[in-house]
């Protein structure tokens, strides 16, 4: 999902979707963090920027996730709300309702990689299913 702009007094805003239940609302480009009005559960919506090891459980944010070259996250779940840019190294399911970039250098290995589009420059090493265009509405449709 692509970041949609729009001039307010207050500043710009961008929307974002709730990773956890779905929901789209309408967020300053400058917060942080805010509470779904879908799940009324806390949820990031900053990008986030990996450049060294990171081990953890899930890594999720409306935003969009970098991985640097000398960046690795190991995780069960990776879910981004604007797309994946890896340099580095990803372990784990991937997820994200933007675009995946694979540098030369990257690697990917899990049970499944899902996004709206991917891009692979050569030397990338991938490892696991991947689904691409994906849409998360027939997604959740059809495991039901």
């Amino acid at each position: 999902m692509a970041r949609k702009k729009a001039a307010t007094k207050a500043g710009t805003r961008r929307s974002i979707r709730c990773y956890l239940c779905g929901h789209v609302q309408d967020v300053s480009t400058r917060t942080m963090s805010t509470t779904c009005p879908g799940c009324n559960r806390a949820i990031k919506v900053e990008d986030v920027t990996v450049k060294s090891y990171l081990p953890v459980n899930d890594l999720q944010t409306c935003g969009e996730v970098t991985i640097t070259k000398r960046g690795r996250v190991v995780a069960k779940r990776i879910q981004s709300g604007e797309g994946i840019s890896c340099e580095g190294a990803m372990e784990g399911t991937v997820e994200t309702d933007g675009p995946i970039e694979l540098g030369a250098k990257s690697s990917w290995k899990g049970q499944r990689l899902v996004g709206h589009s991917l891009v692979i420059q050569d030397g990338a090493t991938l490892l696991g299913r991947v689904t691409i265009p994906w849409n998360r509405e027939q997604d959740e449709k059809a495991s039901e």
